[in-house]
């Protein structure tokens, strides 16, 4: 099974939430332009822009469901921030749709040459199920925790407005958890191949003892430079014989399977660095936009739980409302992780091929060898994988820790506002 054969279900979800701009030429994975695509996406961003615009200048009260200042601010900054998130990711997705293009065509040309030079099977057909069962997996975290916030908050509040903020956050939170679904997924394609090569290093071994055809044959090569070299004297015949006995080490060292596989190594590794930085340049902007509006909402959320800490009465009405505050802001916790594990795991490959490369067996004396092998070092040196938010910071294990440590700071922040408008009032 081909990769764009086994995401073709998820690239028509992506059409319909205007996360793709492309229509699929089935006969031969061709992206192909599609006004109407275009057009739908241009109305649904216009509409979120009027909505966004609509909900910062009018004085409607569906934009907060708290009566106290500072959890009005609270709750329109988090409205604001989901819906920022929404508009950004579909306008990344329109205009950086050439490079979803070129996305798509460079992996299809490294999957070619994993099938016809490395003879390795990717298994797409597993990936495809792997993949639809993470998205259902998702997908239900996603409905089960709104569908208790909804329960939990109609039953510990008597806000009527309550359910229209929960429909103005629902739609958008439901794109940029496909858009970072989306992203996933191209970094798990990523990564597999990533880890195939790693698998191939940690099978390379370049220091074998020849073949017994190639020792017959390197024998009659010689025997024949002998017989062509005979008129000439004896001295001018062993010097010649050296240096043509040396080109044809040289060539054999070249022809072996081994160093070809390693030589191809190389190749996909150049291929998927570019692949990376094609992923950076998609995705790089939305996922700013949206880590940035699920720290917002993380920090939210833990305000808010403070707060009703703060008047804890063990009644189920506290009780519900923790607890929807808590579940508020799993999908977002979710996200982040979910996204630090995967671009760490795969920024770490390039360590884990440094270190298969220099696992190889080979020989010390062999100058092609060591060329080849110091080349390649190199190549890891200078083009590590790395995968940035937009170029602001890279996205790793570390940015949970960063998190944690933001949360914490403007949680203090917003508490020490919440304690000075009780002493006011």
């Amino acid at each position: 099974m081909e990769i764009m054969d086994s995401l073709i279900v998820f690239q028509i979800i992506y059409q319909f939430t205007n996360l793709t701009p492309w229509s699929i030429n089935r006969k031969g994975w061709i992206f192909q332009r599609s006004r109407i695509l275009e057009a739908y996406c241009v109305a649904v961003i216009l509409v979120s822009v009027v909505v966004l615009l609509y909900g910062l200048f009018s004085k409607n009260a569906i934009t907060t469901i708290n009566s106290n200042d500072i959890g009005k601010t609270v709750d329109f900054i988090q409205l604001v921030g989901i819906r920022v998130a929404h508009i950004v990711s579909i306008a990344e997705a329109l205009i950086r749709r050439e490079e979803q293009k070129k996305f798509y065509q460079q992996l299809i040309e490294i999957d070619k040459i994993f099938e016809k030079s490395l003879n390795i099977d990717l298994n797409n057909g597993k990936f495809h199920s792997s993949t639809a069962k993470s998205g259902l997996l998702i997908l239900c975290v996603y409905i089960i925790s709104e569908v208790f916030i909804l329960i939990a908050h109609l039953i510990s509040y008597e806000n009527e407005n309550f359910q229209i903020y929960w429909i103005f956050y629902l739609v958008p939170l439901l794109i940029c958890g496909l858009r970072y679904f989306q992203t996933f997924t191209s970094i798990r394609l990523i990564q597999k191949r990533l880890n195939e090569l790693i698998k191939l290093l940690n099978e390379i071994n370049l220091h074998k003892p020849p073949k017994e055809v190639e020792a017959e044959q390197a024998e009659k090569e010689k025997d024949s430079l002998y017989k062509s070299l005979a008129p000439f004297k004896i001295s001018d015949t062993h010097s010649t014989f050296s240096l043509l006995e040396l080109s044809l080490h040289k060539r054999q060292e070249m022809e072996n399977t081994d160093m070809k596989k390693l030589l191809i190594v190389r190749d996909l590794y150049n291929r998927l660095f570019l692949l990376t930085e094609i992923f950076n340049r998609y995705f790089g902007v939305s996922m700013l936009i949206n880590l940035g509006n699920d720290f917002i909402s993380i920090t939210s959320n833990c305000y808010w739980i403070f707060i009703n800490f703060k008047t804890f009465a063990s009644t189920t009405k506290n009780f519900l409302q923790i607890a929807g505050s808590t579940v508020w802001f799993i999908p977002h916790v979710l996200n982040v992780l979910v996204l630090a594990i995967l671009c760490d795991k795969t920024m770490g490959c390039t360590t884990n091929m440094a270190l298969g490369l220099h696992r190889i067996h080979i020989d010390t004396f062999n100058d092609n060898h060591n060329s080849v092998i110091q080349q390649f070092s190199l190549q890891l040196l200078h083009q590590k994988i790395i995968i940035t938010a937009a170029g602001f910071f890279t996205i790793d294990c570390s940015l949970l820790y960063a998190i944690v440590g933001a949360t914490t700071t403007y949680l203090i922040i917003l508490i020490q506002f919440h304690l000075n408008e009780e002493l006011d009032s």
